[in-house]
């Protein structure tokens, strides 16, 4: 009504609710196949772990940021000007920094390092060359209200771990691995409507 502003007709508020905090972030190889692949309404989302392709976790992120690249062109028309834009999804990506550097066996993904080995009380990474051929699925899943159990969860199909990693070692404050950047590639694997990823929400109160 024009008294309050609200428009005539049905329609969708955003609801009240916000979420504080950082995700966790799991990653997989991207060879095994997600928990739900697909769930019952056509959704490929989830870990798994298995002897051969196991999760793991990264520990104690700070300043994580979900990002997209796309590219933009625009249409032109001499009489008018600009009419449309043109937009296509080019990838997505995690970043994050961590402070929790061991096991040897979940840092030497994320740095790009050869598997590790371990022995009796140690374990070694080499760091070599980059193999491009690796890729991982990504899952990130934040619990909002633990009383109703209500979360959301990012997954993101087919991503590897990108550029340049920096392991300062700052007087006085614990060692964090900075740099870190999660991307994520168009899986053509997929349906078109997922070829990057899937989010997720469950809220029984406030969903019908």
């Amino acid at each position: 009504m024009l008294s309050t502003g609200t428009p005539v007709g049905g329609g969708t508020s955003q609801e009240e609710i916000y979420i504080e905090g950082a995700p966790s972030i799991f990653f997989q190889d991207y060879r095994a196949n997600p928990l739900n692949n697909p769930d019952a309404q056509g959704y490929y989302w989830g870990l798994s772990g298995t002897s051969t392709y196991g999760w793991k976790e990264l520990g104690c992120i700070t300043d994580v940021k979900l990002s997209e690249d796309v590219s933009m062109n625009d249409v032109r028309c001499d009489t008018v000007g600009v009419k449309d834009t043109i937009q296509k999804r080019n990838f997505v990506e995690f970043t994050a920094t961590i402070q929790s550097l061991f096991p040897l066996s979940v840092l030497a993904p994320i740095m790009n390092l050869s598997p590790g080995t371990v022995g009796t009380g140690f374990e070694t990474a080499g760091i070599g060359q980059i193999d491009n051929t690796i890729h991982y699925m990504m899952y990130a899943p934040k619990v909002y209200s633990e009383v109703d159990n209500d979360w959301l969860m990012i997954h993101l199909h087919k991503a590897k771990f990108v550029d340049a990693w920096e392991l300062p070692f700052t007087y006085g404050e614990a060692w964090k691995l900075t740099g870190i950047k999660i991307r994520a590639y168009a899986d053509t694997t997929k349906p078109a409507g997922q070829l990057f990823g899937v989010i997720r929400r469950a809220d029984a109160s406030a969903l019908p």
